[in-house]
């Protein structure tokens, strides 16, 4: 798969001047392993003296005492225009406030591939392996475990983590054997996170340079976003971390209570406004045009550096073995193109051999990315999205179609889509297998089912449906799911509560019905 694009081409020298020999070079990589990354042999020889942190230190302070803090890299990344296929000289310092190229194309977070491949992938592979499950700052986060790939340069000091990623990936027996006959499926349940979404992920790296850019002086006033409630959710959080004021833009009575009180217990400025998401991503860009907020939306490519930290994740929880096919849903489609661009990293990079099959999934209420895909590519037209249960995803003119377009086309990817019927009875089948699905995920498992009941996806494939949000924000559509009140769903799974009176023969006769008892 050659020609990526803004990852191709890449020529930047170095900080600090040439590398030495391949074989210097990798005594160095070793030795910085052992010193700013890997912790568990420093951990053990501090045991018996100085393990413990002193009074007066914090985790940054104790890592730095020991070294273990990130020394000066000879890795960098800059902001290019998204252009596949063409030449341009234009970059700009990730220091830059800018969102957009002279164009008006998407930037995309281009890394010095050419001393990043100095290293081979053992060598990648070893040191990610190392920082897994330690609490050394900032290594014990998914997402800077990654640090080299992710944002080189900045100062540890400037990271905003709550330790995110590291994400369970969870084996689907049950619900993939019983409803699929599959029997290797897995779930990554990126929502399983600080604020129950995989924003976080995103978010950690977009807050940390904008600490960055503080401290460095610029005159930035706080970080605002539109949002359908998850991204609000994860920017209220970790711009209450690190003192930064944040601003979100959220569709009035279009998100659940639960999203809506995540940006208002964290403190942010809430301003609910009468449109949907479209028209707040509208208003928020008019707005940081005009006021020195930091924009914090997927159209920030930094969002995607730490997105994609969760296709290094899945490949590092399958032994640095590739599956089949990852399936993800898709609103705003920068999730499918940070999938993408993580998985084409460890391959360029040499951690793995082959790049998996991406799908994504939409709602059929708000589904332009599947149209263009079933009409060939050859035209994508916005859509006026509909209310779904989905709600995350309820986006018609999503900000990085160009970007999903060009990840499908290079992993020969597929595109399916979920009526809200699909979406409900699926979750509450898989709720039944132990799971307790968001619908978002539940569109991800109609798509699967879909590719299955065709043949496209084999019973014995490796297959990873990404969860992107916690089904605790999403209990509303549930309670009234298995209550059967959802309009036009005939709620075919409900399992609703049985109403007994309080009398011993009353309880003996439900449970000789229920569980089939003489």
């Amino acid at each position: 798969m050659s020609g990526f694009g803004p990852l191709s081409s890449l020529s930047s020298a170095p900080r600090g001047g040439e590398f030495p020999s391949r074989a210097a070079a990798k005594r160095s990589a070793c030795a910085r392993a052992t010193d700013s990354a890997t912790t568990t042999t420093t951990s053990s020889s501090l045991s018996s003296s100085s393990k413990k942190r002193h009074a007066d230190e914090d985790i940054k302070d104790e890592a730095r005492r020991h070294g273990l803090l990130s020394s000066p890299t000879a890795f960098s990344a800059k902001y290019v225009p998204f252009s596949p296929g063409k030449i341009s000289n234009e970059e700009y310092s990730l220091d830059e406030v800018i969102y957009r190229s002279k164009t008006g194309a998407l930037l995309d977070v281009q890394h010095d591939m050419e001393a990043l491949k100095k290293f081979d992938g053992a060598y990648w592979r070893s040191l990610f392996d190392s920082r897994v499950g330690k609490t050394t700052w900032p290594f014990g986060s998914g997402v800077w475990s990654k640090k080299e790939w992710v944002l080189p340069e900045i100062d540890d000091d400037d990271i905003v983590s709550v330790f995110e990623g590291n994400s369970n990936l969870f084996w689907a027996e049950r619900f993939g054997k019983q409803v699929l006959n599959m029997t290797d499926l897995w779930v990554k349940h990126c929502g399983i996170s600080h604020t129950g979404s995989f924003k976080d992920l995103g978010m950690t790296v977009l807050v940390s340079q904008v600490n960055r850019l503080r401290r460095l002086g610029k005159p930035l006033l706080g970080v605002g976003c539109a949002s359908t409630g998850d991204t609000s959710a994860a920017l209220s959080a970790y711009c209450a971390a690190a003192g930064i004021p944040a601003i979100v833009f959220l569709p009035a009575n279009k998100i659940s209570i639960a999203q809506l009180v995540q940006p208002i217990a964290n403190g942010a400025l809430v301003l609910s406004m009468d449109t949907d998401f479209d028209g707040c991503m509208r208003l928020i860009r008019e707005v940081t045009a005009e006021l020195p907020i930091y924009l914090a939306n997927s159209l920030n490519s930094l969002r995607l550096e730490g997105q994609k930290t969760a296709a290094i994740e899945i490949c590092q929880q399958f032994d640095w073995e590739v599956p089949d096919w990852v399936i993800v849903p898709g609103g705003n489609l920068g999730n499918i193109y940070a999938f993408y661009k993580g998985f084409y990293m460890c391959k360029e990079l040499g951690l793995i051999h082959k790049m998996p099959r991406l799908v994504c999934a939409q709602a059929a209420n708000a589904n332009p990315l599947y149209k263009a895909y079933t009409d060939g590519w050859e035209n994508f037209k916005p859509v006026k999205a509909l209310p779904t249960f989905a709600s995350a995803i309820q986006i018609g003119d999503p900000v990085s179609i160009d970007r999903a377009i060009y990840a499908l086309q290079n992993c020969n990817g597929i595109v399916e889509e979920a009526t809200e019927e699909e979406i409900m009875d699926i979750c509450a089948q898989a709720d039944r297998s132990g799971m307790f699905t968001c619908p978002h995920t539940g569109v991800a498992l109609t798509a699967l089912q879909k590719l299955r009941d065709r043949g496209v996806i084999g019973p014995n494939d490796r297959t990873v449906v990404v969860s992107t949000a916690h089904g605790l924000k999403f209990t509303q559509s549930k309670v009234q799911y298995h209550s059967s009140e959802l309009a036009d769903i005939s709620s075919r799974f409900a399992n609703p509560p049985v109403q007994v009176a309080d009398n011993f023969g009353a309880v003996m006769d439900v449970l000789r019905q229920k569980l089939s008892l003489t």
